[in-house]
């Protein structure tokens, strides 16, 4: 489809696909001079999934909080600075992404997203999170990268079914014990934060094959991490001061997994 403003959509919904507007249930509007939806967009009583992206819009589309049926929302390279609270009205979310775009946090009903599976917040200016995540029980991938968060909930060890967490590029001091709770993890990247340490019951993590934590502030890895069959393992190897035995033989064993890792560092007793 090719919409140029905010009347050519309306004609769009009005004329164009008039005959067939009850089997819509997809919508895309990518790199259009629109600055707001038209409240005949509410005529697509039957779409799933709508992305927007690259548009002038530079206050969040509050009537898209009325599409209760949406399935999957994309709303991306955008200046809105805020999300309204109606927001948790879309009870029926799967799929969620929001990214380049100005807000600095969630509404408080966010956290009515029960069904949610994948959210993708990065690369917009996120300081703080909402504490509850104990009823995303069905999220599988969480991206926060690249926005100014300074904690991870505890309430995330509580979605047991994750399997991706990206938390690199913000200012995270440190990674709750309850992410080890997460036993289906597969993938970590918490790399570019300001971490000092890891959670010390990594190794309950069976399933995870890729850790990166490089650019942070670690010096002493926790020696659990010997327990763990990773095939990607990135950290600073010039910060780390201090190990188990242990710990710096298996890095050592797995050198190739591990990078950057220098194989001349010598072993230390503890």
């Amino acid at each position: 489809m090719s919409l140029w403003n905010y009347y050519n959509l309306i004609d769009w919904i009005k004329n164009d696909c008039k005959k067939n507007i009850s089997e819509i249930k997809r919508l895309e509007i990518h790199d259009q001079y629109i600055d707001k939806l038209p409240v005949e967009i509410l005529k697509l009583d039957k779409l799933e999934s709508l992305s927007i992206k690259c548009c002038d819009i530079i206050q969040f589309p509050e009537i898209i909080c009325k599409m209760t049926k949406l399935k999957k929302l994309v709303l991306t390279d955008m200046s809105f600075d805020s999300i309204p609270d109606s927001f948790g009205n879309l009870v029926n979310l799967e799929y969620l992404e929001i990214r380049d775009t100005r807000i600095k946090s969630l509404p408080d009903s966010f956290e009515s997203l029960v069904k949610i599976e994948t959210i993708i917040i990065s690369y917009n200016l996120v300081e703080t999170l909402n504490k509850n995540w104990a009823k995303f029980t069905n999220l599988t991938t969480v991206n926060l990268s690249n926005n100014c968060i300074k904690f991870i909930p505890n309430t995330i060890g509580y979605c047991k079914k994750i399997k991706i967490l990206n938390v690199k590029a913000n200012e995270l001091e440190y990674l709750p014990n309850t992410l080890c709770n997460l036993e289906k993890l597969e993938e970590i990247d918490c790399s570019n934060n300001v971490l000092t340490f890891l959670p010390g019951g990594i190794d309950s993590l069976s399933n995870l094959k890729i850790l990166r934590c490089f650019n942070n502030d670690i010096d002493i890895l926790p020696f659990e991490i010997s327990k763990l069959n990773l095939k990607e393992f990135t950290f600073d190897k010039d910060k780390i001061i201090s190990n188990t035995v242990t710990t710096l033989k298996y890095l050592l064993d797995n050198s190739d997994k591990c990078q950057p890792f220098c194989k001349r560092r010598k072993l230390e007793d503890e």
